[in-house]
């Protein structure tokens, strides 16, 4: 195994500044590549304060700067229905206590540095969410992405996510959900 030449922290209020920078970037260069995804001004101020709060942000850091930043969350409600079908069905498992709790972990709003694109660390963001996803003892990864997010839709096959369905709630346009088993030891 090759070693990371980066560290994975969670965001904290004196990231936030630099992470909306991060965003405003990605949302130009989807749009200069045809992709209408976060063009409305998604994810807006207020989710980034909000997830930089509930310490959703992860960053992968290179020689001190951000050079990426994505969130994981436990679930999305929006996952609930999808055309198509999840690989763990609804995601959703019972605790003795009989409350519920989400079985998979949703990453989303990732977004690389335009400083440290090409360099594979939409990758490595990808394969961070799956190695929290194992420690904190989720079954799978779900995520989504817009129909004409490409490069994303390609990098989440190369790493052995499957297609699962599409969902249309989500603003504008169609996204694709794709879902990914996790290897648990435990």
């Amino acid at each position: 195994m090759t070693q990371k030449n980066y560290s994975v922290r969670t965001a904290d209020g004196r990231d936030t500044e630099e992470i909306k920078n991060i965003f405003r970037s990605a949302r130009a260069f989807m749009a200069a590549h045809g992709n209408p995804q976060w063009q409305d001004g998604y994810p807006y101020d207020d989710v980034i304060e909000d997830f930089v709060r509930g310490g959703n942000f992860r960053l992968i850091v290179c020689g001190g700067d951000i050079a990426a930043v994505y969130s994981v969350l436990e679930g999305d409600e929006e996952y609930g229905e999808i055309d198509g079908e999840w690989l763990t069905g609804s995601g959703v498992c019972a605790l003795e206590n009989g409350d519920e709790k989400f079985s998979y972990l949703a990453a989303h709003t990732l977004a690389v540095s335009p400083d440290f694109r090409g360099r594979g660390l939409a990758r490595a963001a990808i394969r961070e969410a799956e190695e929290e996803a194992e420690r904190r003892g989720f079954s799978s990864v779900r995520l989504d992405t817009h129909e004409c997010n490409k490069p994303m839709q390609a990098l989440l096959s190369s790493e052995g996510f499957t297609l699962c369905g599409r969902l249309s709630s989500r603003g504008r346009g169609s996204f694709i959900c794709f879902e990914k088993l996790i290897k648990s030891n435990k």
